[in-house]
Parts: structure tokens; C-alpha cells; sequence
């Protein structure tokens, strides 16, 4: 029987601001990896296993691996579910499985993850072509090709190989189309009003910006003497037609997540895209991240009202902060106030458009008394929803320090972008400032806001604004109060997480 390459999620626990049925969106990077094996290697099985969208418990999972018997393992896990993935890890070593790991977490941390034991090659960056080169190498089981495949570590003896940074593709319409049908499709916005039928797709990789925080443009960017520079591709409209067709029609999907840290970076795909759509008349439910000067343009040239029209109804901005120094010194941009002009266009113009904005507290400068300014600055703006995300220092970017690797991943709990007390005394007042605000300010506007968005018209402007107020206090409450325990995390786990 030719060897088994599996690609697991294990059991995770819920970001509590999430609905059970789009709690966990497909694993596109799964699907895009998994294809890219099944079209290149034919002496290879290739599968993919979503726990969490079948509610599998790690009994349950460890009962399905010990049937399938896989030969490779491959994990992908965000830092706060660090803990998740070398549990799995672990548990794939007990029975025999050689693991890779790889995504915008392993890939920052790899001598540390490495030195555990349970991982055999850690992936760097993106992965089509490295994953087929290393499943060729990884049956040959012979160091020396390992050492010829570009973009990955790995142990030998003592020493931690790094075979260098591979270059990006070219062309990104070279990908096969992700492997949806290893996944169970069904499960993604099954029930969900909001996202019905959800599908997720990525117009392009990468991000021309370079924000200090952030991660994801370090893992899509190109490589020069080892730094990372902001690099964008995206596909063409064509290419995302035909995949747009696909998850329509053969797949029933009918509402898009696009994983683009920054949808609208290119001038003229959302245009050309939203165009072919509407040819089609193909209008469909579409969330996306935004950049506010982005959206500004789009409006002037038209595209913002074609994309409008084909059915974007989402949109998320990471504004992060107001005042222009600090946007500055976070390497952001928009320093004109190009966020609140944004704000008001979409408010004014597209009222079909939920929109969603998210800050940072807790930066090196901040003082409760700047947090406190933040919040009241942030309610004024025209935004169905605000989200405060604790300042975070990710594997990667350069607030993080290798002092701060935990090999337990525990620690790692703490990186829930989610307002909590952690292990910092100053943090914990700045997110017990945040979830005070919450409760208890309510200016005049805030409350306009918040009952316009209640007693909407429109059903779900109305159900999102109801879900994310109910499920919103729960998480607060704790904090402005200190009743959480410092090693606790804001994540919720689910009756199924064990069973």
C-alpha cells in the first residue's frame, strides 16, 4: 500500500466572539499543501483530517489515527494552539509517524520546536514546492536529500540544518485547486446564518506592507539576507473565477472568506474580479480585511461599488490606533485619517456592509489613561464593531524574544488576542481598563450606534450585532473585575474537546 501523507487539525478550543458552525474556517493551506502532493507525487495517499469541524475529541482522534496508520503527519498550528500541536505531534510519534510542521508559528520558532523531539522537519514560508520535494525526500529517508530541499530544518545529530529560504512562485496560477473535497465541506457554515456555506479562498499571498506586528507578510515575503521585504502576488481574475465556479457549483458554497491579510492591496483585481462575477451573475456573500487608504481609491475608480455589488458585506480594518505617530512607529501608514474618511464612505454608501474594526492596547508607550483615550476615540468612529486586541509580540516579528519559547506551549495560551490579565501587571490593567469601558461607558453616540444596530432593518446586521454584544459580555466581565486566574485562557473549550 503506498504511504500515507496526513494533514491534521486537532481539537482546538473556540475564539468565544465565534458561532459554533464558523468557529473553524476550512484549513486552506491544508487543502492547497494536500493538492499540490496529489498532483505531484502519484506514490503518495494524501488526506486531510479537520477535527474540530467534526467535533473530534482527542480520544476519539487518537482512535482514528491508530486505523489509518499514517506515515507522515503534517501540523500547522497558531501559537495559541501551540500546546494543540505538539500534543498531536506527540501522539503521532507514538505511533511510528514522521512529522512536519510548518505555517506562520512553527516556522518562527523552529530550533526551539525542533529541539523537543517531536517534530522531524519544520517548513519555512510558503509550502506547494517544498512539501513535494520534502515527501520525495522523506521516502528516499536519506539525510543528504533532505539537505537539497530549499526551505526547511531540520536535525541532524547536533546540529539544527537550515537549507535557506525558497523563492516564491512566480505565478500563483500554477497552484492546482485546493483540495476541498478531502474536507468535510458540510460542516463549514452548515448552520450559520451569518456565513452560510462557507467557503475559504485567497485572491494573492502576501502584503505590500510591512506593519511591525504582524506576521503574515514575514511569512508570504520575500527573503534578502535574511530579512524578510513585503511582497505581494495575486492570481488572476480568471484563475479566481474558475475557483469561485468550482466552489459554487460542484461544492454548494455560498458565502466567501477571502484569507487575504490585505484583500484590496492590488489597484485593479477587485475591480476585474467583482466584474466577471457580476457577468455571471454570481452574487455572493464575501467577508474581507481591508486597508482604509485602499478603500479610499477603490472608491474614487468605481471598484468599491462593483466589489459592493457582488456581494461583499463584510469587511474588517485593522486600524490599530488613531494618532499618526503612533501608526508610525507601528510602520502602519494611514496616518491622514484615512480610516475614519473610509468609515464614513462605507457608512454612508454601502450600509450593507457590516464593518469591523480592530485596535491594539498595551503598546510600550501606552498608560491607562492613553487605553482609556483609545477606547473613547475608537466608539466615535462609524463601526458596527470594535474589537481591542492586546499588543501580542509573535514569534517573527521583532517584539518577539527566544526567552519567551515555552516547551509546553502553554504560555502560548496567553496569545488569544483577547483582553485578559497574562502574566504582565501592566497588561492586565490596560485590559481591565478596556473591558471596564465596555461595560460601562456609554456615551451618547455608543448607545446611538449600538441600538441602530439592534433594531435594524436589515436581519443580519441585526443578528451579528445581537451575537457579538451576548457573546462579548461573558469576556469582559472577568477582566474589569480580576476574576480571572492569570493562567487561564479566554478560549472556550467545547463538551467534545476530550471525547
Amino acid at each position: 500500500m503506498k504511504p500515507l501523507f496526513l494533514f491534521v487539525r486537532p481539537p482546538r478550543p473556540l475564539w468565544p466572539f465565534n458561532g459554533p458552525s464558523t468557529a473553524f474556517w476550512p484549513p486552506l493551506a491544508f487543502a492547497s499543501l494536500a493538492a499540490a502532493l496529489r498532483e505531484h507525487v502519484p506514490g503518495l495517499r494524501v488526506a486531510i483530517l479537520d477535527a474540530p469541524a467534526l467535533s473530534m475529541g482527542w480520544s476519539t482522534l487518537a482512535q482514528h489515527l491508530r486505523w489509518l496508520q499514517p506515515d507522515y503527519i503534517g501540523i500547522g498550528e497558531e501559537a495559541v494552539s501551540c500546546v494543540e500541536g505538539l500534543r498531536l505531534a506527540r501522539l503521532a510519534k507514538e505511533l511510528g509517524a514522521r512529522v512536519v510542521a510548518g505555517g506562520c508559528f512553527f516556522s518562527y520558532v523552529a530550533p526551539h520546536v525542533l529541539a523537543t523531539g517531536l517534530i522531524d522537519v519544520v517548513v519555512h514560508g510558503e509550502g506547494e514546492l517544498t512539501i513535494v520535494e520534502l515527501a520525495q525526500a522523506l521516502q528516499e529517508n536519506d539525510l543528504k536529500a533532505l539537505r537539497a530541499v530549499a526551505g526547511i530544518s531540520f536535525v541532524d545529530g547536533e546540529e539544527v540544518v537550515f537549507t535557506g529560504w525558497r523563492e516564491l512562485l512566480a505565478d500563483l496560477d500554477w497552484l492546482p485547486f485546493p483540495a476541498y473535497d478531502l474536507l468535510p465541506v458540510e460542516k463549514y457554515g452548515g448552520i450559520s446564518r451569518n456565513h452560510p456555506r462557507l467557503a475559504a479562498i485567497e485572491l494573492g499571498r502576501g502584503c505590500p506592507h510591512g506593519c511591525q506586528f504582524c506576521v503574515l507578510w514575514r511569512q508570504m515575503g520575500r527573503f534578502q539576507a535574511d530579512h524578510p521585504v513585503p511582497c505581494l502576488r495575486v492570481k488572476s481574475a480568471e484563475r479566481l473565477l474558475e475557483e469561485v465556479r468550482i466552489l459554487m457549483d460542484r461544492f454548494q458554497r455560498r458565502y466567501l472568506g477571502w484569507v487575504d491579510p490585505c484583500f484590496n492591496a492590488n489597484p485593479r483585481m477587485t475591480a476585474r474580479l467583482s466584474e466577471l462575477l457580476l457577468r455571471e451573475d454570481r452574487i455572493i456573500g464575501q467577508s474581507a480585511w481591508v486597508r482604509a487608504d485602499y478603500v479610499l481609491r477603490d472608491e474614487a475608480s468605481g471598484a468599491l461599488k462593483l466589489f459592493c455589488q457582488s456581494g461583499w458585506n463584510e469587511a474588517y480594518l485593522g486600524i490599530e490606533r488613531l494618532e499618526p505617530s503612533e501608526l508610525a512607529r507601528l510602520g502602519k501608514g494611514n496616518l491622514n485619517g484615512e480610516a475614519t474618511r473610509a468609515l464614513e464612505i462605507l457608512h454612508a454608501e454601502y450600509p450593507e456592509v457590516i464593518t469591523v474594526g480592530s485596535f491594539i492596547y498595551g503598546l510600550p508607550w501606552d498608560t491607562p489613561e492613553s487605553v482609556r483615550s483609545l477606547f473613547q476615540s475608537a466608539e466615535q468612529l462609524p463601526l458596527d464593531e470594535i474589537f481591542f486586541i492586546p499588543f501580542t509580540p509573535l514569534p517573527g516579528t521583532p517584539y518577539w524574544e527566544p526567552q519567551m519559547w515555552d516547551s509546553t506551549g502553554e504560555k502560548f495560551r496567553t496569545f488569544d488576542f483577547l483582553p485578559r490579565a497574562g502574566l504582565d501587571e501592566a497588561m492586565a490593567q490596560f485590559s481591565s481598563e478596556i473591558a471596564w469601558s465596555y461595560l460601562f461607558s456609554w456615551p451618547r453616540q455608543r448607545v446611538r450606534r449600538m441600538l441602530a444596530g439592534l433594531l435594524a432593518r436589515n436581519p443580519r446586521r441585526r443578528g451579528i450585532m445581537r451575537h457579538i454584544f451576548q457573546r462579548t459580555i461573558p469576556v469582559m466581565f472577568p477582566e474589569a473585575f480580576h476574576r480571572r486566574s492569570e493562567s487561564a485562557s479566554g478560549m472556550f473549550y467545547p463538551a467534545w474537546y476530550e471525547n
